[in-house]
């Protein structure tokens, strides 16, 4: 499992499903709950960088008396079309509509209906040219790839008076895993790794941040917005008895191929050296006992004339 070619983003959205589930911060996951039981129905809401569809059937799980029209972005077309067969099987599932035309997808829940339509386009793109449309954003792992402050803004111009926008997952600037392979290499691998999120073009040709989480904090009332909660949501992959829960040692051989690739295309560390820690880092994985630890943080926020 440790060729490049190997690996599947598809595969790795999907495989980190657990690991986001056990991350995401209760207290303000219970508070964009609340968001979205005060806001009047059906609740207009919007995801951007949907991938292949996990945050939709976490929405459909906390929504269950809501009537929710949700649109669907990401730029990837693949992950347009794994999304949408996954909320059609789960349509099918429940016995109710499960046209995969091309129209939205709709689960009627006793009804209260929760419908979700797919685009494949550039999320932010559309965010500005929807301007108040939404009462709620949804941005799950997202923001570390753009532009914090400017993205901001954008899904600030795309909600509406009473709206709320919900930043799950964001990337705040620690990646370790453990135990160490090559101790004088470790902290170069990791510093050079985020400066490369920090010079890599990434969404709309903006450089990523590798502190977005922080940066929210700020970045929000900088922007004329209220930050209404904020917690830690650690990714923490660990072995027990021997293994990982679901696919998770896919998710951990995603992760170091991921570091390896940037770190020999950034060309600053040696690439002999660097492929060397990969590989056992990868040994590490299939023996089940390597550790990775990530911080991240999850913010809730509204601008004026939101709730």
């Amino acid at each position: 499992m440790t060729e490049p070619d190997r690996y599947s983003f598809r595969r790795y959205l999907d495989a980190k499903r657990t690991v986001d589930r056990r991350a995401r911060n209760h207290r303000v996951a219970a508070a964009f709950r609340r968001s979205l039981a005060a806001v009047d129905e059906p609740v207009a809401l919007c995801e951007i960088g949907a991938g292949t569809g996990t945050m939709i059937e976490t929405v459909l799980e906390w929504t269950p008396d809501t009537e929710v029209r949700y649109t669907a972005i990401d730029a990837d077309p693949t992950l347009v079309d794994a999304a949408t067969d996954r909320i059609a099987d789960r349509a099918a599932d429940r016995n109710h509509d499960s046209d995969r035309s091309g129209g939205p997808i709709r689960i009627d829940r006793d009804g209260a209906a929760f419908e979700v339509e797919f685009r494949a386009e550039d999320a932010l793109a559309h965010l500005a040219a929807h301007v108040g449309s939404y009462d709620v954003v949804i941005a799950q792992a997202f923001l570390d790839l753009t532009d914090v402050r400017a993205a901001l803004e954008t899904v600030a111009d795309g909600l509406c008076p009473g709206g709320v926008a919900y930043f799950p997952i964001t990337f705040d600037g620690v990646t370790s895993l453990l135990p160490p392979v090559d101790t004088d290499l470790e902290d170069r691998i990791e510093r050079r790794f985020h400066r490369r999120m920090d010079t890599t073009e990434k969404v709309g040709g903006e450089t990523g941040d590798s502190t977005a989480g922080r940066h929210l904090l700020t970045a929000v009332p900088a922007t004329g917005g209220r930050v209404v909660a904020a917690g830690g949501s650690d990714w923490v992959v660990r072995p027990t008895d021997g293994g990982y829960e679901g696919d998770e040692a896919y998710f951990l051989h995603h992760i170091v191929d991921t570091i390896e690739s940037a770190l020999v295309a950034d060309g600053t560390l040696a690439a002999e050296r660097v492929s060397a820690w990969a590989a056992a880092r990868h040994e590490q994985v299939d023996a089940g006992a390597l550790v990775y630890l990530a911080h991240q943080l999850d913010v809730l926020a509204t601008w004026p004339g939101t709730a």
